[in-house]
This record gives structure tokens, sequence and C-alpha cells, in this order.
């Protein structure tokens, strides 16, 4: 078996999970993967949906997506750079950017210097599990303790996404067979 095969909805046993999926306006391929561990399948989703939530104070919404498309490239993971890609483009990025991000050109000056800076720090945490000194001295002289808190949330629960993208041989567009 090359990947763990997705769950159908058909499927589900567990009550809880039934009900709690079925009150999602969407259904997402990833879900299908998510259900074969049901208590952690509507916790995590409950945290996840929270990444995504615009605070008061918080981070952008448009700097976090930044932040997950360059996570999802360098997690190889197609799905979520290509769901994520959209979103960026809907909040403010464009084309170019997701295509600069997908090919490597993270120096591109497609992107602000914050932007820059946002990409550097997702690579860094994404790469070495924490990001160097400089960088972080860097983004506390632009960004706030609570906003960088955010982004760093956004940036693991997209390295799980991935991950368990990958795991599951999901690959860009693989939501449309279930919506």
């Amino acid at each position: 078996m090359k990947y763990i095969p997705l769950l159908a909805k058909r499927d589900v046993t567990d009550p809880a999970l039934k009900d709690k999926w079925e009150s999602y306006p969407y259904d997402l391929a990833i879900f299908h993967a998510w259900a074969h561990a049901p208590d952690t399948f509507v916790a995590y989703t409950q945290f996840n949906r929270t990444v995504w939530v615009e605070e008061e104070g918080g981070m952008p919404l448009f700097l976090k997506e930044l932040a997950v498309v360059q996570t999802s490239v360098l997690s190889n993971s197609s799905y979520e750079w290509g769901n994520h890609g959209r979103a960026m483009i809907s909040r403010g990025g464009t084309q170019a950017q997701v295509d600069a991000l997908v090919l490597g050109e993270t120096e591109s000056n497609l992107f602000s210097e914050t932007e820059k800076l946002v990409i550097q720090y997702a690579t860094q945490v994404t790469i070495d599990a924490v990001a160097k000194q400089q960088t972080l001295d860097a983004m506390v002289k632009i960004f706030t303790n609570k906003q960088i808190m955010e982004l760093t949330f956004a940036i693991g629960a997209y390295m799980l996404n991935s991950r368990t993208a990958n795991l599951c041989g999901l690959n860009i567009g693989d939501d449309k067979a279930f919506n």
C-alpha cells in the first residue's frame, strides 16, 4: 500500500464524527484522511479553524496564507499549496506570487520586505523547527508576540496538514471529487 486510503463518509461509524462532519458547509478531501481518527478529527478541525479566525491585533490573514503556502511548498504538498494559493489570492495576493513560491523564488521583487521576512520565518520554522535569531529579531520589530505565535500555529498546522495530505496521496484539485 503506497498511501493510506481515504475513508468514505458513508463508512464512518462514530456518531459524533458524523454529526460534526455533516455540520461543515463543505467537504474537503483531507477530511476523508482525518476521519480514520475520529476524536482527533473533531478536535483538530476545531483547532485548525482557529488559524483562520481574524482577531483584533492578530496576524493579517494574507500573511498567514503566504506562510502556509511556503510551508506547503517546502512540505511537497500540492494539495495544500493549491488550496491555500487560491486563498492567498482571495486575500490580496497574486497568482504570480503563488507561482514564485512554488518555484522557490522567495526573494522575488513580487514580495515586499515584510512578506519576504514572513516567508523567511516560515522557511526556517518548517525546515529547522526554529527561526534564526536574526530573523526573530526582525520579526519582533514588526509584529507582536501574539502575531508571531499565530503565524507559528499556522505554520505548524499546515506542516501537519501537508504531511497528512501526502500520507494519503492527495494532490492539487482533489477536493473537487467531494464537492
